[in-house]
């Protein structure tokens, strides 16, 4: 078999199944498994839970989650700080996988009027699009896994949480109030 070191390789060094090496290599999964006996391959990672080789390539998230949620995870682990808890992540996941759907419908949307507001090709009746639709579910999905991760200023107060930013010096829109308010070309409306 010419193929004999990539597959002993193939063997040793991943967990992939003996089908997938198999069929990469042009043969069949019972002619691998008398290649082992045969010349006596280790497999033992294969079985032993303490085994360092990796299953996959790729880290699992790679495969469900993009950049943006993955930003977005990372920012709320921060904000997040001392009540961040494992049992939390997978709401911070669906938090985050929402909020990367959310910006992707937002995108395909964009500010025309027209692609909110479909039209029946057959009545001639408007409804909202499905686009629109959609967006809006994931809209309230956002609001009430924000509310459960205490990411809203309602919930941080009824969960009683309190994440000042006051020693980095981060502003809020209410710290620029007052200056609107005395601001002389807003005294004359």
């Amino acid at each position: 078999m010419e193929n004999l070191e990539s597959i002993k390789n193939a063997v040793e060094n991943t967990k992939r199944s003996y089908r997938a090496i198999a069929k990469e290599f042009g043969t069949n999964h019972t002619q691998i498994g008398i290649l082992i006996k045969l010349h006596n391959w280790n497999v033992e990672h294969r079985i032993s839970k303490n085994s360092t080789v990796s299953t996959t390539e790729y880290k699992p998230h790679v495969a469900i989650l993009g950049k943006t949620a993955v930003r977005k995870i990372e920012e709320i682990k921060k904000e997040l700080g001392k009540q961040y808890s494992p049992v939390d992540e997978p709401l911070i996941v669906m938090y985050a996988k929402s909020y990367e759907r959310y910006i992707d419908l937002e995108s395909k949307l964009g500010l025309g009027v027209d692609k909110i507001i479909s039209t029946s090709t057959k009545t001639g009746s408007e409804y909202m699009s499905p686009l629109f639709t959609a967006t809006l579910a994931i809209q309230k999905n956002l609001v009430t896994i924000a509310n459960q991760l205490g990411l809203s200023i309602a919930s941080r107060k009824k969960l009683g949480l309190n994440f000042k930013k006051e020693e980095e010096g981060q502003t809020s829109l209410y710290d620029f109030v007052p200056e609107f308010a005395s601001d002389e070309d807003l005294d004359e409306i």
